[in-house]
């Protein structure tokens, strides 16, 4: 059986180790904060049980069904959900609101008694759009093994010809959103699918819309938090023989190219595998952290800090509200 390091136990790193280790091989997870979670992360204070402060729902739930199947695992027997009906809560100024729910026809009405017909009529439009791009880029691009424009053109091409328009590449979200939507806040609402991902919807391209999709498709809660996620999936890993270290940063890779791959930690103990997964800071893997001729082949990748973006930067409070209605997700 390969011996396996894996650096980082976030999500990825995580998923990684258990898949690794329920297929045979020895695993060895490497996470330099004191817990497993990464950006599924808790802050815990007195008196209140561990408070969300990276992701707060949970969307696509098919592929940890998908991934857990494959691995002979039943995810609901592992992770407990809850299935919200409203998706999430929006609120501006004064007594301005507005739900979206799972149920199209309930959102529409909705719509409609904020913003009027014609953005009801938008939305309906809008969601045929964001579930034709979906369902375009979703074998082609999501679930594809390293995607890049060329391969994506060519799966696209061979499923789909018609499917190249379906995803907008050549079209901002702004405009997109400007054909549905009249209101400006419903523009500034969906918007918040370019933000996401730290993206302007000035700038990002309107493929961005499919999220409006696969939120449709299911939003829900984890039972004791985003972090249960990670939790269980460590404990998998660890039940499958995984060793899942905490506490000990990872100070340098080695490649592999003059003997086996490995890596230093920040204690000065070299750790050798057949194979290192890399599940940390891109920016780390591309500036300092790889030997010799691999560190130039990666720099020429190395992103420009002015060029790179947060998806968000989170506050964490506990406070007394002037709203007294807040949903789950507000």
């Amino acid at each position: 059986a390969p011996d396996v390091i894996v650096v980082g136990a976030g999500i990825g790193g995580l998923t990684a180790a258990l898949a690794l280790a329920r297929r045979g091989a020895r695993v060895r997870v490497i996470e330099a904060q004191p817990s497993v979670g990464g950006e599924l992360r808790q802050i815990r204070h007195p008196g209140h049980d561990g408070i969300d402060s990276g992701p707060t729902v949970f969307t696509m739930r098919w592929m940890f069904d998908d991934l857990f199947d494959s691995l002979g695992l039943n995810f609901e027997d592992h992770v407990r959900l809850e299935r919200l009906d409203l998706l999430a809560r929006h609120g501006w100024s004064g007594a301005a609101r507005l739900d979206l729910f799972a149920d199209l026809d309930r959102t529409v009405d909705a719509i409609g008694a904020f913003a009027g017909a014609a953005d009801a009529n938008g939305y309906r439009s809008f969601c045929k759009t964001a579930a034709r791009t979906f369902n375009t880029l979703d074998r082609t691009f999501m679930r594809a093994s390293r995607p890049n424009p060329l391969s994506l053109t060519g799966r696209i091409a061979r499923e789909n010809i018609a499917g190249l328009a379906a995803i907008h590449p050549f079209q901002t979200l702004w405009p997109a959103l400007s054909k549905s939507f009249s209101d400006p806040r419903l523009r500034q609402l969906f918007g918040r699918y370019a933000t996401y991902t730290g993206g302007s919807p000035f700038l990002a391209p309107a493929t961005l819309m499919l999220i409006a999709h696969a939120e449709r498709q299911g939003v829900w809660l984890v039972a004791g938090g985003m972090r249960q996620l990670a939790v269980a999936f460590a404990n998998l890993a660890e039940a499958a023989g995984a060793v899942v270290q905490c506490g000990d940063s990872v100070a340098s890779l080695r490649s592999g190219r003059e003997g086996k791959p490995g890596i230093t930690l920040a204690s000065g103990e070299c750790l050798t595998a057949d194979a290192v997964v890399f599940n940390g800071d891109i920016n780390a893997l591309t500036t300092a952290m790889l030997d010799g001729t691999d560190a130039a082949a990666m720099n020429r990748h190395q992103i420009a800090a002015k060029d790179r973006s947060q998806s968000a930067i989170t506050f964490s409070a506990i406070a007394t509200t002037a709203a007294d209605d807040l949903a789950p997700h507000t």
